[in-house]
């Protein structure tokens, strides 16, 4: 029972401890930066967390690509009226030297109201030693919002 419990006990910190270190991962700067510049109606500052050329897509209900201008997007960020607040949770990140992936499933609240839940996949590059966003693609869940967030929550 005892060597059980250890195994137990040793199972939990070391998952404790990557959950920790994806959050808290260089990789996540330009994503949280970027969270925040929503949450700041700061567009100047959501830009500047991607690279030049910068892709940002979503997939639609009907399962088509339609791309979005990064440039009117922050536009819509700096003169939204209500708060914008993206709020994530079970974070995987993959990483390799200049190159890192995010899978972020998300939940959206506008003025503090679930709007819509949906999967956020992120590519970044390392570049002048900072992480910056490459490719931005989201979905939006077609589903109980609720039901969504519990299930990933609860897979942490």
């Amino acid at each position: 029972m005892m060597k059980n419990t250890k195994i137990l006990l040793v199972l939990l910190l070391t998952f404790t401890f990557n959950c920790f270190a994806f959050e808290n991962s260089q990789v996540m700067t330009p994503i949280n930066n970027m969270f925040d510049a929503m949450r700041e109606h700061n567009g100047k500052k959501l830009l500047q967390q991607f690279t030049e050329e910068a892709i940002l897509e979503r997939v639609n209900k009907k399962n088509e690509v339609k791309k979005s201008d990064l440039s009117k997007f922050a536009e819509f960020v700096d003169k939204s009226p209500k708060h914008l607040d993206e709020q994530l949770f079970n974070i995987t990140i993959q990483e390799s030297g200049n190159l890192a992936s995010a899978w972020t499933p998300f939940a959206f609240y506008l003025d503090g109201k679930l709007s819509h839940c949906g999967i956020n996949s992120f590519q970044l590059i390392k570049q002048n030693e900072q992480w910056k966003i490459r490719y931005l693609m989201d979905n939006a869940f077609q589903g109980d919002c609720q039901k969504f967030i519990k299930m990933h929550k609860n897979s942490l």
